[in-house]
């Protein structure tokens, strides 16, 4: 941990986040800039533009990428010469006039951008959604028969099941996930205004064929038409995806908080402090802090989703500090996935407190009591069971209903089947 890091996914959190450092971090960025461009130059080699030798492996070195960047104010430019540079010292000289060689900065940035994004959503952020789904479908198939009361607009409704209610969100982030998953970031690499000028000027050839098959190799779908800039629109996609996976954090954090407040759960925390005074206290704190960093993902990529879909006219490099922060928004939104992954092997079901709860309310079976009549054809059978429910006389009439069923309907099938299905959607299949 950097206890002088102004982020704290760099300071609090960073045993947690180290992980993705790689594909967030200015050193990730600037390593991944010069992989970009000694590709772009085994390219030019291949269509023997380039003089027919070998491309040298080139150890990569920050330290000097900064130092050239405080001498020329540019850091694409920066790598550019490093590159050139490291070239040179590898008895490759004659390789240097090529490096770069009608490209425009953001043709290496949006390739650098687009891969690291790909690589840490397809190794990191998906694998730990999908992680989450198909623990969520472990609990609901456990707890599918948990009988409890459920409640809409915070008053008693129904009985369901802990199962089927976790289910719920299993799915929902299982959907999500599949979608996540299957979005594939979007680069250009088209000269400064998108008009593929520098390269025909290179040489006659069919280069925006050329240069999409460049790109797909790399793993990145293709923008053919473009600006100096890469249109916003896949990656505004992606990070709405993610936006809607913190929004099912902070759904089912605050269920889980309300479902261990009315006493139906807990979490365990042995050994641990969540009280500086009060020493009885267990308080769900992964669960409040998968909520908080699932908002504050929200606040970072919501504006970033927007934001980086404009651009004044060609290109404008107000851009370029909003881009730097997708990165943290990201981190923020895998902390959150990770806290609720912990709270949920803490979880402990409190089921006789569930049902203690249910007993306490044989209202809920007013439904049942009212579709009964209903069928007997007593066509007033609801209007009959709210005056009833008005006088407060409907309980003991309505336990005779179900006497030895819960009303849950398909509640439990459909926690049971809970996991088979989220590893349907999580696979694809139809």
């Amino acid at each position: 941990m950097d206890n002088d890091s102004i982020s704290p996914v760099d300071g609090r959190y960073a045993t947690e986040t180290s992980a993705l450092r790689r594909y967030f971090s200015e050193r990730g960025l600037d390593e991944e800039r010069a992989k970009v461009e000694l590709a772009y130059l085994r390219l030019l080699v291949e269509l023997g533009i380039a003089p027919r030798t070998k491309v040298p492996n080139l150890s990569f070195s920050m330290a000097r990428v900064k130092s050239i960047e405080r001498r020329v104010g540019h850091d694409v430019k920066a790598v550019e010469l490093f590159v050139r540079e490291s070239l040179n010292a590898e008895g490759a000289a004659i390789l240097a006039p090529y490096v770069h060689l009608g490209l425009t900065s953001e043709d290496t940035n949006s390739v650098a951008y687009a891969r690291l994004l790909s690589g840490a959503l397809n190794e990191r952020v998906v694998p730990a959604y999908r992680g989450l789904a198909l623990a969520l479908s472990d609990v609901a198939v456990s707890e599918a028969g948990s009988i409890m009361l459920a409640r809409t607009h915070g008053r008693p409704a129904l009985p369901t099941t802990f199962g089927k209610e976790i289910a719920v969100f299993a799915v929902r982030f299982a959907e999500r996930t599949s979608v996540l998953q299957r979005l594939r970031p979007m680069a250009k690499f088209s000269g400064a205004v998108g008009t593929y000028a520098s390269f025909e000027l290179i040489s006659r050839r069919e280069w925006p064929s050329i240069l999409e098959r460049f790109v797909k190799k790399m793993g990145l779908d293709y923008a053919t038409y473009s600006t100096q800039v890469v249109p916003g629109e896949r990656l505004s996609d992606i990070l709405h995806v993610v936006v809607n996976m913190n929004q099912l954090v902070i759904s089912l954090a605050r269920d889980l908080w309300m479902y261990q407040m009315l006493d139906y759960i807990h979490f365990e925390r042995p050994g641990k402090v969540s009280s500086s005074t009060m020493p009885q206290k267990v308080n769900p704190v992964d669960l409040e802090n998968a909520e908080g960093q699932a908002e504050v993902s929200n606040a970072i990529l919501t504006m970033a989703a927007y934001r980086l879909q404009t651009t004044r006219l060609q290109r404008d490099l107000s851009d370029s500090v909003i881009r730097r922060t997708v990165g943290q928004g990201i981190t923020h939104s895998f902390l959150a996935c990770m806290r609720l992954r912990d709270s949920l092997r803490s979880l402990r079901v409190n089921r006789r407190g569930m049902r203690s709860d249910l007993s306490a309310h044989p209202e809920v079976y007013a439904e049942a009591l009212q579709i009964s009549m209903r069928l007997a054809g007593d066509e007033k059978g609801f209007e009959k069971v709210k005056a009833m429910a008005d006088r407060g006389t409907i309980s003991a009439r309505s336990r005779s209903v179900h006497p030895r069923r819960a009303y849950v309907g398909a509640a439990k099938r459909l926690a049971s089947a809970c996991r088979v299905e989220v590893a349907r959607i999580l696979d694809g299949s139809s």
